[in-house]
């Protein structure tokens, strides 16, 4: 609701503001953002339980660069705490912690406008998953987003991003995840049966243009 707060208020500064030019071209944008990220489940194979992850708040940082008017190559880091329902598949720690990060590199692509500019944006890179058990290890993987939504601009330099993103994350099916080896004995938190795990995410951020 923080977020919110905050937000509101500055769409409403920004729309009645009027769009002032400014005398030399951005080449680059810089967006921390906060946002909500919903969804996604690993599924086990062994329990044939679907460990959910809970939905959670998330933060991050995006970079872009200015190829033409209405393109942009883009850098993405966002981070996610949050916590797996096992759905007592570990009887001590029925909540697993865990930390998702992505890490992306990408494009996008701006339509004609000024004070309300539409964008779609294209990004692939790695996701890290990091279990808050100690001594267990951290998992990398292959993904993708797919995202959209609107530059709200007040001058060429400042703005608010309001955008919707869909996360990809290509798992391994069968192979074993957040493993530990102790005295030589291995074991592992999860044995996957699946083959992509997909979180969304709805975010709002201010832009800085230089």
């Amino acid at each position: 609701m923080s977020t919110v707060r905050w937000i509101l208020p500055s769409i409403v500064v920004f729309l009645s503001a009027p769009v002032l030019a400014d005398a030399d071209e951005y080449r680059f944008e810089v967006t921390p953002y906060a946002g909500y990220r919903m969804g996604g489940s690993f599924s086990d194979a062994e329990s044939n339980i679907d460990l959910d992850v809970k939905d959670s708040a998330a933060q991050g940082l995006m970079l872009n660069g200015l190829v033409t008017s209405n393109t942009q190559w883009e850098v993405l880091y966002g981070r996610q705490s949050t916590e797996v329902d096992t759905q007592g598949l570990f009887v001590d720690d029925p909540l697993l912690d865990l930390d998702m990060e992505y890490m992306h590199v990408g494009g996008t692509y701006l339509f004609e406008g000024e004070k309300a500019r539409p964008f779609v944006a294209l990004t692939v890179g790695v996701t890290h998953a990091d279990p808050g058990n100690e001594g267990f290890g951290s998992e990398n993987f292959f993904s993708a987003s797919l995202g959209g939504g609107w530059h709200l601009n007040a001058t060429q330099r400042l703005g608010i991003r309001l955008e919707a993103r869909a996360f990809t994350t290509f798992v391994d099916s069968d192979s074993s995840l957040f493993c530990q080896s102790v005295g030589g004995d291995g074991s592992c938190l999860i044995l996957v049966d699946s083959n992509t795990l997909t979180q969304w995410e709805a975010h709002a951020g201010i832009t800085l243009r230089f």
